[in-house]
């Protein structure tokens, strides 16, 4: 399916400027990690107002004749080595095109390619990091907008960099977090989580309890989760797991309003919650979605439930009735519920966004000549 939207009706404080870029620039994994990690509270919120006004831009252009946006449907398919390959190509008159990896084990690995409109190579950026920090931006965008207690609890479930970057930016934007629970299968994983990554934030968020559970050896994990999941104000789930990692009763043994957003599964086989959950948080209300399109395509939680597109709303429908600041989401549901399946024009927003901040920091490293 190839969707043409016309050009966007505003330019994102962080795009790429209106020049083209004078030199072709490489950003590592460790420039863009250093990019994003330097991000403050105040940075991380403007950029997500632009990734917000963005979405809004692309969500109102659907159906229109204008061809300024393309967005052709991204190829999936299994490489010989038997791991998913995904190739997501976009333009809104500059051209980026990523080509990411999932393997059997370990995080995502990739590039995307920034072209101008002539065809020029702009940029060449490490795709792995910006995976994850996009999807979980692409969560904060409602997070931010349901109405947290003042003292909320976190559950991540995943030890990747999807896991992690939604912890990060959970503690940027939402205040006052005092507790971050991570679950996941192996105790390796949350090992090198830790070293890497916990032990840092311990750190800069004192405040804050953090704690790690591994499923794998642990005879206690049913009641562990059980416990943990009643306390949970907020659940990010990072997971490609083939079977829910909590049914439906496990949650609602305490009664209260949750935010839930499920990055994890992008094919009809994966499921990171039960039908009975998503049934649950229909009852309050429409299920928020990246794309309808997408994620009625891909998303094997909704299509296992039978969702159709009167039971969601995009993100950028929201926004471009709100504004990208936008205004609370309903808090007197149950549960909010975010689904993410990812699209190409995410990626663009971000890797425009990096190109610029990585020329006005001096970053990466710059080809003359290409």
């Amino acid at each position: 399916m190839l969707l043409l939207f016309p050009e966007p009706e505003s330019t994102a404080s962080f795009a790429l400027h209106d020049h083209f870029l004078t030199k072709m620039r490489i950003l590592t994994g460790e420039d863009v990690s250093g990019l994003l990690r330097s991000l403050s509270s105040n940075d991380a919120r403007e950029l997500l107002n632009s990734f917000s006004q963005g979405l809004a831009d692309y969500s109102k252009a659907k159906g229109s004749s204008n061809a300024n946006i393309i967005q052709p449907a991204r190829v999936v398919f299994q490489n010989a080595g038997q791991n998913t390959v995904l190739t997501m190509p976009v333009s809104d008159g500059d051209t980026v095109v990523k080509v990411a990896t999932v393997p059997h084990k370990g995080d995502i690995a990739g590039a995307i390619t920034v072209y101008n409109s002539v065809g020029e190579l702009q940029g060449v950026l490490n795709a792995a990091e910006i995976t994850a920090f996009r999807t979980a931006l692409a969560s904060m965008t409602i997070l931010t907008r349901w109405p947290a207690p003042s003292h909320p609890s976190v559950c991540v479930f995943g030890s990747g960099k999807q896991a992690e970057w939604h912890l990060r930016l959970a503690l940027l934007l939402i205040p006052g977090i005092t507790k971050v629970i991570i679950f996941n299968r192996g105790a390796k994983r949350l090992k090198d989580l830790e070293s890497a990554v916990l032990s840092g934030l311990r750190d800069v968020h004192s405040s804050v309890e953090f704690e790690t559970v591994a499923s794998e050896g642990n005879s206690s994990y049913s009641s562990t989760l059980r416990e943990r999941l009643a306390k949970a104000d907020i659940i990010c789930c990072c997971t490609p797991s083939t079977e829910p990692l909590f049914t439906n009763g496990e949650l609602q043994s305490t009664s209260k309003s949750r935010f839930m957003s499920l990055i994890g599964s992008y094919k009809p086989s994966m499921h990171e919650i039960d039908a009975d959950t998503l049934r649950a948080a229909r009852e309050s209300g429409k299920i928020y979605v990246d794309t309808e399109e997408g994620c009625l395509e891909e998303a094997g939680e909704l299509i296992s439930a039978g969702f159709g597109p009167d039971d969601l709303i995009e993100v950028g429908q929201l926004f471009a009735q709100t504004g990208p600041a936008g205004s609370e989401v309903d808090g007197e549901r149950s549960l909010t519920i975010f689904k993410c399946v990812g699209f190409g024009f995410m990626d663009l927003l971000v890797s425009k966004s990096l190109l610029s901040m990585a020329e006005e920091a001096s970053k990466g490293n710059v080809v003359d000549d290409f």
